[in-house]
């Protein structure tokens, strides 16, 4: 009897132990696996073209303003257009980048006499609904909803001009419209949007 009362105790110490090294193994083999999901994939090198848009900005002392950004052919189109625009825009020429989840329309925008970017924001903020503060790389400006899209509006760095950004979500998106400024593609795009004044 007294073995079976030493015997039992460390029966059950020894499956304990047992079990609790499997949980570790077990835990330690699904970390890896779960950092691996969280990863976001990178485009191979050599995938991606470079889109350029450019506009005069300003009058007596008229700059150019040149936007770029980088996108992945096999899922996207880029050009620049003066005709069939996505939505109207007085504009003489904008940039269409064409994609099966999202098109964009990208266009200059001139500042009312006495206006900057930030007298545009706070008109935008008591405007239109969902007004956000909205930033992708080293592009920092604000969006908001109109209509079935989204508007994101950056500074070019030229007190004349701003850059108007309209996102227009594919029928079969299942993604909430106000929910489209986080999309990982959308911010993916705009992070690489680079403006320069020549």
């Amino acid at each position: 009897m007294k073995t079976w009362k030493i015997l039992a105790p460390l029966g059950l110490v020894a499956a304990g132990a047992a079990a609790a090294l499997l949980a570790k193994k077990k835990k330690g083999a699904e970390q890896p696996a779960q950092k691996k999901t969280s990863e976001k994939p990178k485009a191979p090198a050599g995938k991606t073209e470079t889109g350029s848009y450019e506009f005069i900005s300003g009058f007596k002392d008229a700059r150019t303003v040149e936007l770029s950004l980088r996108y992945d052919p096999e899922r996207y189109s880029f050009a620049v257009v003066g005709e069939d625009y996505l939505a109207y825009s007085s504009d003489s020429h904008v940039a269409i980048l064409q994609g099966e989840e999202f098109s964009l329309q990208i266009e200059y925008a001139g500042y009312y006499h006495g206006e900057d970017f930030a007298a545009l924001a706070r008109e935008a903020e008591e405007k239109y609904q969902g007004f956000a503060r909205a930033g992708y790389g080293a592009n920092e400006g604000f969006c908001y909803l109109a209509g079935d899209n989204v508007c994101f509006c950056f500074p070019t760095g030229d007190p004349y001009s701003y850059v108007l950004v309209t996102l227009f979500k594919a029928k079969d998106n299942d993604t909430p419209l106000p929910e489209m400024p986080a999309d990982p593609a959308l911010s993916e795009l705009l992070g690489t949007m680079e403006l320069k004044i020549k």
